[in-house]
């Protein structure tokens, strides 16, 4: 009995402890809040770098950046205390934190690239691919946390006791969390010891901690204002291009520019076997045309950043932590470009994408890149998928040449493709095999899918420079096929000969007799690269880019940030002053989309007939969506509406995720279209011949089941 009321007073002594001490951390908020923000911000490195070692050895190697990460969570936690339920705030910021670090986590396995502020702008095309990458039961179960953690939230809101609120310290400790978080990143910032500008993020995220990683990409946008940028400065850096670059062209050809969907010479892998070449087409061009290694802006992910470096020649890297210039400045502004270079010299413009126009924001991005027209899969027949749904690169030959026969002058045609895209499965089947003494067996097997991949695209190639020859074709042309970016998936730079996972290969290709050339290059100085080997030199950026590539200059990376900054954000001195570009009414699809007549087919339903109809078009009856089911090319099949004289009919296509794109004008249907009234006999003869097949066969079962009862008696 002793004992047990010895434990007791223990236990109540040891209980009084822990309360005191939270009951002395509820009257000090600012030590409260900064205790909380400390365990947070090493949980969230825990989850983010999906391991306690490592986050103790980035706490221990690296506090100063440990502290700005911290410094950050107290200032969204210091606003707690000037609620009355502040507990309830706590947990709220809490959740939201730890869910990010989680949201990091699982982006870098699937995509190699970590989370960023720029995400949220993305979500809806994150959302369109998103069972390609989880199982139904993953994302049935995302749901159901996120419900979940809803759920708390909300109760936690309502159980939690309301608090006398200490405005004074509340306030204080706000003053105090934001001169720590200001004062202590700002000048280091300044100073050097703080960088703002990732050249690779995912490493950065390791580096310096995904708190001040994330919160960089919040606010970093656009390209920073340069030391000493002024109108001389720029004034004389174009005077200085002015002089240095050809302004007649030796030739206009059509010019192709093909960006790969994750392609590259699988040949470069240090120590893997492939039971043949993949792309053995691709190897032969490399040899006969001129080529090299491309290094490119992302890895596992961010093709339309790879995309803006060659449509405009600006370097990703000189803009914000993880920007995407699609989904920023591009959605309300145009840019200098290939489009609005060659336009001055007569040349059409097309966009083709194998995938949904809304992806990274295309059907808006293009307009303000200068592009005349754009294909996006919504606009595309006679498609064929690969294992996981990605549209195969074989449809493209087809839509480029379409595309060239738009138009009678020369054209500039952008061309994306998507069959190479991720997640890497393992191959059923596969033509072509790997074996590798040092990669792990899930990864080879994902590298078997994605050779096969490869294997598809490197047939496409050949198909399609034999329909670009000039023998077939008739015209000049000049194509530039590179890509975007390596495969996402658990590849290290160590499996690489060369040591690099940001290099993929490119190679400019001719329908006419060219001299090869061998020659790595940024994937921002490719368009510049290639359009030199025809004499064409135009605006600033590219012919910056020319007159380095042919020269070579130490303050070139220097010119090109403040070009960079003079054309997006700046002054435009370059232009004059003015804007130069304006934001084009693009067209969707070079094959216009037609309604020629309407006719019934029976009760609400009817049938649309008219020319380059697709899986996507919709049909509208007095701007209400009918129910559509599309029949052939010529032809959609409408139902749920009745159809009357003197209704209006059109078609709409509509995007992957239900955005429209575009529609055909509306036409009247009239009475002359609809059929002659039905007879009786024609509506109702029917009847006939059915009662009385119904009456006989009931008449005999009656007389059966009267023999049977009989023979029973």
């Amino acid at each position: 009995m002793k004992n047990r009321l010895e434990k007791m007073n223990t236990n109540a002594e040891a209980d009084g402890k822990r309360r005191g001490f939270f009951a002395f951390l509820n009257r000090h908020p600012i030590l409260e809040s900064a205790l909380i923000a400390l365990v947070l911000n090493f949980l969230m490195e825990v989850i983010s770098r999906r391991s306690l070692v490592s986050a103790v050895s980035f706490t221990l190697h690296s506090p100063h950046f440990f502290l700005a990460g911290w410094a950050v969570i107290f200032l969204t936690l210091s606003l707690a205390p000037l609620f009355p339920k502040k507990i309830f705030v706590y947990c709220f910021f809490g959740i939201l934190w730890l869910s990010m670090a989680i949201t990091n986590a699982v982006l870098v396995v699937i995509r190699t690239a970590p989370f960023e502020a720029v995400d949220f702008s993305i979500i809806r095309t994150g959302l369109g691919i998103i069972t390609i990458y989880m199982k139904v039961w993953q994302i049935v179960l995302i749901a159901l946390a996120i419900l979940a953690a809803i759920a708390g939230v909300v109760i936690l809101s309502i159980k939690v006791r309301s608090q006398k609120v200490m405005f004074k310290r509340a306030f204080i400790g706000i003053g105090l969390s934001a001169l720590i978080a200001f004062g202590l990143i700002v000048p280091l910032n300044l100073l050097g010891y703080y960088p703002y500008a990732f050249s690779n993020l995912t490493e950065s995220y390791d580096r310096y901690g995904f708190t001040y990683c994330f919160t960089c990409s919040i606010f970093d946008r656009g390209v920073n204002r340069p030391d000493g940028y002024s109108k001389d400065a720029v004034n004389e850096l174009t005077a200085k291009i002015d002089e240095k670059t050809p302004v007649k062209a030796d030739s206009t050809p059509n010019v192709i520019i093909l960006q790969l969907e994750s392609f590259f010479d699988v040949g470069r892998l240090a120590d893997v076997t492939f039971s043949e070449n993949p792309i053995p087409y691709f190897t032969q061009l490399k040899n006969e045309y001129s080529s090299g290694l491309l290094t490119v802006p992302t890895i596992g992910a961010g093709t339309a950043n790879t995309e803006f470096e060659l449509v405009t020649g600006m370097s990703h890297h000189d803009f914000g932590t993880g920007e995407y210039p699609y989904k920023s400045f591009l959605q309300r502004k145009s840019c200098e470009s290939v489009a609005y270079l060659l336009g001055e010299l007569g040349y059409s413009s097309h966009a083709i994408h194998n995938y949904s126009a809304t992806f990274y924001a295309r059907n808006v991005a293009y307009a303000s890149l200068g592009f005349d027209s754009f294909t996006p899969i919504e606009y595309m027949n006679g498609l064929e998928y690969n294992p996981l749904g990605w549209a195969k690169d074989k449809i493209l030959t087809g839509e480029i040449l379409d595309a060239l026969h738009s138009t009678e002058g020369r054209d500039l045609i952008l061309t994306i493709s998507v069959q190479g895209h991720g997640k890497y499965i393992p191959a059923e089947d596969p033509r072509i095999t790997a074996t590798s003494a040092s990669i792990e067996p899930d990864t080879l097997a994902s590298l078997e899918y994605y050779v096969n991949q490869l294997y598809e695209m490197d047939e496409f190639l050949r198909e399609l420079t034999e329909a670009l020859s000039y023998d077939n074709l008739g015209e000049e042309v000049l194509l530039v096929m590179y890509g975007d970016h390596l495969p996402s998936m658990a590849l290290n730079v160590e499996d690489f000969a060369t040591g690099n996972m940001y290099q993929t290969d490119y190679v400019v290709w001719s329908n006419r007799p060219t001299e090869r050339k061998t020659r790595d290059l940024f994937s921002y100085q490719l368009s510049a690269y290639a359009l030199s080997t025809v004499g064409i030199s135009r605006g600033t950026i590219i012919r910056l880019h020319q007159t380095e590539l042919a020269e070579g200059k130490d303050e070139y990376a220097d010119e090109l940030r403040l070009l960079e900054y003079d054309l997006v954000d700046g002054k435009k001195y370059a232009y004059g002053g003015k804007e130069r570009y304006e934001i084009k009414d693009m067209e969707m699809g070079v094959n216009r989309i037609t309604v020629s007549s309407v006719s019934p087919v029976e009760e609400k339903t009817f049938l649309v007939s008219g020319a380059n109809f697709t899986e996507w078009s919709v049909v509208y009856l007095n701007g209400k969506k009918c129910n559509t089911a599309y029949v052939s090319p010529t032809h959609l099949r409408a139902s749920g509406k009745e159809l009357k004289p003197g209704d209006q009919v059109n078609v709409v296509q509509v995007s992957v995720d239900r955005v429209r794109l575009g529609s055909t004008d509306k036409i009247v249907y009239r009475a002359s279209e609809a059929p002659p009234p039905k007879s009786w006999g024609e509506k109702y003869g029917w009847t006939i011949p059915v009662g009385a097949l119904l009456f006989f066969g009931a008449l005999e079962l009656t007389v059966v089941l009267i023999r049977r009862k009989k023979k029973r008696k």
